[in-house]
């Protein structure tokens, strides 16, 4: 088709059928549509502006005339696909405009659904679907939404506007007070709500929420994200709609069977967001059993397409099952180890790649502490068990809390009654996280399991005051600085103190550290050797080097990957010596990967430590 042919020589903008999918230009939710559209699975058509635009958009402070002028062409191409018209009085075309950063930022930047809708073509929605209510929820939904995330209006400010209106009304009065809060209305020329959502996504990369989670992930800042333009579909529709977001294994577990929450009559943001209390994804089975079918045959190409646990959303319209996003899902730590074992018991990676996918933060969370067992616990509620771990530490109600009170010292525990991605500092900070709704594919679960926090999501009878730093578990009452704890794998909430105790290794955890001791090329040990040269950087590297080298780095979790590539290559400049590293005694949330070098040894307080001995077993020799 033209469509094929056109992306094929583009720079920054490329269909979804175009072949190509490199995560580095199309950011991973548009390799991701590129790689489903290849398997030839559901997905709706579109087009991914790369990082490459966001980086034009930056150099020329604005959206470049090419970029517009490509847009254009394949915003006409989705229309002869589809036969529909953008912003069109008939059969109207309305598409999502979404972020895809390289690296997963789940919740960090911003999003536009139903973006194309004006009052004349939400007539035209209306007659295609048979819905006229449909019609102008939808349309109700894109002012609040391109209101709130393109031109910065708090949502708050809009809540009550159109209260008591329906229809053309409801659109007037909500119209009226954007244009008083942002110097203008919502566009009615579709392309120029197109332009305005493109440039509000670029300019989300470099958000307050966006940097605070780069800083915590180690991810560089020049990196950038490209931007989906996608077909929409309507989970909303009818009684035969819906949306959801399965894990094709448990995230928390491991255990090898999907996993998800499902909403009826509801768009994605709505299940992502947390704010729903989701239903599982057997109610899809029950109520849709021809789209459950075909989700459980996607899913099964989908992980061997990618041979790792995937995190899959997807919509039903109508009946009709849609694949909207598929990508290696963030997990707990126990998931990451019983995946990488089980994977490697179906053929589908080798041990060595399996040790390479287990984080050694995740060892380190593994051997933390845990409930002792005996003890008595008075438990005040029960949810989802969203992310493995157990915490004790002072009650908060709110992200900035948090913040304070944790730069004092206190473990804190976050208590929400959802959290959001403005909340991603105080997650950061506490110890671990309560959320009264949502589940574990909720904003709270996935970020948790991304900063390994536990996490418990749902909880029965929960209300939560932030106002008043008090909240309600049934009818016992908690206020800020009230001791509670959680333990993420059983779903409890527990009041006042409670006895932790160091976790013992597991079959799955004994199995690893055997393969990892039974390839390791290096020594542990407590005491550096005598004659050994302390390198402490690049800058430190002296012009002779005469025996081995210890390098003693400050440890900046990720980075010091960059840091240990960087000194290693000035040591070959000087002969390429013996290395030995010390480990420090905490791994930390970054996950240290070796550059390949002359290893011998690694220095540590506690050789039976187990993200060392994962360390040590995944060293590579130049020659390997």
């Amino acid at each position: 088709m033209p469509e094929t042919k056109r992306a094929a020589t583009s720079t920054r903008i490329h269909a979804f059928d175009s072949g190509v999918d490199n995560a580095a230009l199309l950011g991973g939710k548009g390799a991701s549509l590129a790689r489903m559209t290849g398997l030839g699975l559901p997905t709706p058509p579109g087009f991914t502006i790369t990082t490459d635009g966001w980086r034009a958009f930056h150099a020329e402070g604005g959206m470049p005339d090419a970029i517009r002028d490509e847009l254009a062409e394949r915003i006409a191409g989705l229309e002869r696909t589809l036969d529909r018209r953008f912003g069109g009085d008939e059969r109207p075309l309305l598409v999502s405009v979404r972020s895809g950063a390289p690296i997963s930022m789940p919740g960090m930047m911003d999003t536009v659904l139903n973006l194309g809708l004006n009052e004349r073509s939400v007539a035209g929605l209306a007659a295609a679907t048979g819905d006229e209510a449909f019609a102008w929820t939808v349309h109700l939904r894109f002012l609040r939404m391109f209101a709130s995330v393109v031109r910065g209006v708090p949502e708050a400010e809009l809540a009550d506007v159109d209260a008591g209106l329906t229809g053309a009304d409801a659109v007037a009065a909500l119209q009226a007070a954007i244009a008083e809060r942002s110097g203008g209305p919502v566009p009615d020329d579709a392309v120029e709500q197109l332009h305005e959502a493109v440039m509000a996504v670029w300019r989300s990369w470099d958000g307050r929420r966006a940097r605070r989670y780069r800083k915590f992930a180690r991810i560089p800042d020049d990196l950038g994200t490209a931007v989906t333009v996608q077909a929409m579909v309507f989970g909303n529709q009818d009684d035969r709609s819906g949306t959801g977001v399965v894990f094709t294994r448990d995230p928390t577990t491991g255990t090898p069977e999907a996993y998800g929450d499902y909403l009826p009559r509801a768009q994605g943001e709505d299940i992502v967001a947390g704010g729903h209390d989701t239903l599982p994804l057997d109610t899809m089975r029950a109520t849709l059993p021809g789209a459950y079918d075909d989700l459980v045959e996607a899913l099964a190409l989908i992980e061997a397409e990618y041979r790792d646990m995937c995190d899959v959303e997807f919509t039903v319209e109508g009946g009709k099952l849609w694949i909207l996003q598929a990508r290696p899902g963030q997990r707990g730590g126990a998931a990451a180890l019983r995946i990488a074992v089980d994977l490697v018991d179906e053929g589908l990676v080798s041990v060595e790649e399996a040790l390479d996918r287990i984080p050694a933060s995740a060892m380190e969370r593994l051997q933390a502490p845990v409930f002792a067992r005996g003890q008595a616990l008075d438990v005040i509620g029960s949810g989802t068990p969203a992310s493995a771990g157990a915490a004790c530490g002072r009650a908060v109600f709110d992200a900035d809390r948090a913040q304070e009170l944790a730069a004092d010292g206190a473990p804190v525990i976050l208590v929400r009654p959802e959290t959001s991605p403005e909340d991603i500092a105080g997650m950061i900070a506490c110890s671990g996280i309560v959320t009264a709704v949502g589940g574990r594919t909720s904003h709270a679960a996935v970020v948790a399991r991304g900063i390994g926090r536990p996490a418990i999501c749902g909880v029965d009878a929960l209300v939560v005051d932030p106002a008043a730093r008090r909240a309600r578990f049934g009818d016992r009452e908690i206020v800020e600085g009230d001791v509670i704890a959680l333990d993420g794998g059983t779903g409890e909430v527990v009041a006042g103190e409670v006895e932790l105790v160091p976790a013992l290794p597991d079959a799955r955890v004994a199995r690893v550290l055997q393969w990892a001791d039974e390839r390791r090329p290096v020594e542990l040990l407590t005491a550096v050797p005598d004659g050994a040269t302390v390198v402490t950087g690049p800058d430190d590297v002296p012009d002779d080097v005469d025996g081995p080298v210890l390098l003693e780095l400050e440890w900046e979790g990720e980075q010091t990957t960059t840091l240990l590539e960087r000194t290693v290559t000035a040591l070959r400049r000087e002969g390429d010596p013996p290395l030995l590293l010390r480990l420090p005694d905490v791994i930390g949330d970054g996950d240290l990967r070796l550059p390949a070098a002359r290893w011998t040894a690694f220095v540590v307080t506690d050789p039976e430590g187990w993200p060392a001995r994962l360390l040590a077993g995944r060293v590579r020799r130049p020659d390997a």
